[in-house]
């Protein structure tokens, strides 16, 4: 299997908040759906969005990952320059 190369932002497809404990995870916990540009569809976690789910549509861009190793994203302003960084 091949590294794919993509992004790092995207588009939300779908959101949610999870209001109960999952594991160890502290609630609420925001996750989305993203559509990468250029990649994949997946499940990631969304900081920066306090305990509201994202709109369809949101532009996100990848954070990292978190401790456990899951992808992050930030939603990011129209026109903000982290939109345009080069693919990780």
């Amino acid at each position: 299997m091949e590294r794919a190369k993509f992004g790092p932002a995207g588009t939300v497809w779908s959101s949610t908040v999870l209001r109960i404990r999952v594991a160890d995870r502290k609630p609420p916990a925001v996750l989305a759906y993203v559509d990468f540009d250029e990649g994949p569809r997946a499940l990631v976690h969304v900081h920066g969005a306090e305990d509201r789910p994202l709109m369809p549509g949101t532009r996100v861009c990848l954070a990292g990952r978190d401790d456990r190793g899951d992808p992050v994203v930030v939603p990011v302003a129209a026109g903000d320059p982290t939109e345009e960084r080069a693919p990780l």
